[in-house]
């Protein structure tokens, strides 16, 4: 989360940018303040907004209070994009507990065989419209992660479409069983970003390989995704065990 000092410059920002271009007044903004939860006295609030006028973040309007200048919404949105990447970063330290580097490692190797030849099978089997759904899905997955956000959900929607693409159903339900762990992709998802590494770079690669019916070359490019994985894994782990010796 946001240190104390940065979660009270957060919400200052935010009470004001709420006005909509109408100023808002130190007394106003403390009575604000008050409701969530910060204890602060009039003169301490004008303080801080005197500070945000030296920084440039908020402009004064005459008596009548401030606006927030271009520097101050800069501000507020790189606050807010923080406290979202500490927020995911926190939840998703919490469902890393308990996986083990066995119990991955075992998902994963079950996962290369059999998406693999499900990614074949899409190459050879898919249909323009569910082409079309997987890369939506993908630019949606490079847009949530361009915004510093989990993409999670979007990696089990693109392997999920591709499943259904391969049209073989005993397949499919093996790689559902498989992944059943609703906390997998995540937990994933947070190794790899440990390891500074992209999921959506391979996944780029499995749909134009099934968008040009690449039936071989989507087979290796998911093989090399899963082994992606594996690695990140394993780098994850070292790490983990280094800071702990």
């Amino acid at each position: 989360m946001l240190s104390n000092k940065e979660k009270l410059e957060y919400d200052v920002l935010m009470i004001i940018k709420e006005a909509e271009g109408r100023p808002m007044g130190c007394g106003s903004i403390g009575i604000k303040l008050q409701a969530m939860g910060h204890s602060l006295s009039e003169a301490t609030v004008g303080r801080i907004l005197r500070d945000m006028d030296f920084a440039g973040l908020t402009e004064k309007a005459g008596f009548r209070g401030r606006r927030l200048s271009d520097s101050g919404n800069e501000r507020l949105s790189e606050l807010d994009g923080k406290n979202r990447r500490l927020k995911w970063g926190e939840e998703l330290m919490a469902a890393v507990q308990g996986h083990t580097r066995e119990q991955l490692l075992e998902v994963l190797i079950a996962r290369r065989v059999i998406e693999s030849e499900l990614a074949y099978l899409a190459a050879q089997n898919s249909k323009p419209d569910e082409v079309r759904a997987l890369k939506s899905v993908l630019a949606r997955q490079r847009s949530v992660l361009d915004s510093g956000d989990g993409a999670a959900a979007e990696d089990v929607e693109f392997h999920n479409l591709i499943a259904q693409m391969a049209r073989n159903r005993v397949l499919a339900a093996a790689v559902s069983l498989i992944r059943q762990d609703t906390q997998l992709s995540p937990v994933l998802e947070y190794i790899r970003l440990h390891v500074r590494s992209l999921v959506y770079v391979d996944h780029k690669k499995i749909a134009e390989n099934i968008e040009s019916g690449n039936g071989e070359g989507a087979r290796a490019a998911m093989i090399e995704h899963i082994n992606n994985l594996i690695s990140d894994g394993e780098k994850y782990w070292e790490t983990i065990e280094q800071r702990w010796k």
